[in-house]
């Protein structure tokens, strides 16, 4: 089974792999869009989820339009820094960006912490809804806590001085865990890195003993059984980890977090481009070669068009909002 590095690895191929897909662009788009190279923004270093669903991505539409598209990488602020410059952004389709539920919660998280508000969701328009994966809990597999039981009852007996790390202050991850500790009654002292990938390196350095993060994330380490994964945030068990127990399972009936990644354009981007960019992004998520490439590299492939992901948003969105105003942070 390839590991996530070999599904990144493998973008460049993906084109050639997908040649029997339809071709969604056609000369009487010429003089309109593209005109020039389509930048992917990612809000985090490379390593994380937004990154790893945005290379394939780019990749494709690279074949498919009559310009490259590439990733450019703006981490920092939990995802913040690289939201701002995209809502800023010529609203003309060269640059759009993959974005995680973080998009809809710093906002609200900086109004909360007195902090300047860079932008908000209504600088954006939904292209399309790519993954949707339930993260989970993951130590070493040396660690000392061998199931959920003993890492709560460890945490309880040391409140405050036992780290977790996390993608970012208000970052992908970092709310589903403060839900987690709320609904636990738990303390724990919290690291925040600058995405997934720098996180999870500093789980293998020991710099942290636990994180919560993602199969795509971790897969390499995970085939080769250097890990243990505790419970997960889903409604129901991974297939990966039959044998793992959701929160809710474990006695967490309010613990649900699912952890979407989906592609924007600035909001006054005109519809005749998002037109091209929703047909060329439906054209590949609905593509079977790019099912498998995901589902193989341990994501849940959950893809909604344009609009379908609009109303999915008003819904999550607002529930993100009011867990960030109701989530004491540890």
């Amino acid at each position: 089974m390839p590991s996530r590095r070999d599904v990144i690895k493998g973008a460049a191929a993906l084109p050639l792999a997908l040649s029997g897909a339809g071709t969604v662009w056609s000369p009487a788009h010429a003089q309109q869009f593209p005109s020039k190279t389509i930048i992917i923004v990612v809000p985090f270093p490379p390593g994380g989820v937004a990154d790893y669903a945005s290379r394939p991505l780019a990749a494709y539409m690279t074949e498919k339009l009559p310009h490259p598209a590439v990733v450019e990488n703006r981490g920092g602020a939990g995802g913040g820094v690289g939201h701002a410059y995209v809502a800023r952004a010529v609203p003309d389709g060269h640059t759009i960006m993959v974005a995680l539920p973080s998009l809809a919660v710093i906002p609200e998280a900086n109004r909360i912490q007195k902090r300047p508000v860079n932008y908000e969701m209504t600088d954006f328009v939904p292209i399309g809804r790519m993954l949707a994966d339930a993260p989970f809990l993951a130590v070493k597999k040396d660690a000392k806590w061998k199931n959920l039981e003993e890492f709560v009852a460890d945490v309880k007996a040391n409140p405050g001085k036992i780290a977790y790390g996390s993608s970012g202050l208000f970052g992908t991850v970092h709310l589903a865990m403060e839900i987690f500790l709320n609904a636990a009654g738990l303390q724990m002292n919290h690291i925040p890195y600058t995405g997934g990938g720098p996180a999870f390196a500093a789980l293998m350095a020991d710099q942290v003993p636990i994180i919560p993060t993602l199969v795509s994330i971790v897969k390499p380490q995970l085939d080769a059984g250097n890990l243990r994964v505790l419970a997960q945030f889903g409604d129901k068990r991974l297939p990966q980890f039959p044998n793992v127990p959701t929160f809710q399972e474990a006695g967490y009936k309010d613990v649900l977090y699912i952890l979407w990644s989906g592609a924007f354009a600035p909001a006054k981007t005109p519809q005749a481009v998002q037109k091209v960019l929703g047909d060329v992004f439906k054209d590949f998520m609905t593509n079977p070669a790019t099912i498998e490439r995901f589902t193989k590299g341990g994501s849940q492939v959950g893809y909604l068009d344009g609009p379908e992901f609009a109303k999915f948003l008003e819904a999550d969105s607002a529930r993100l909002v009011n867990v960030t105003r109701s989530v004491k942070l540890t």
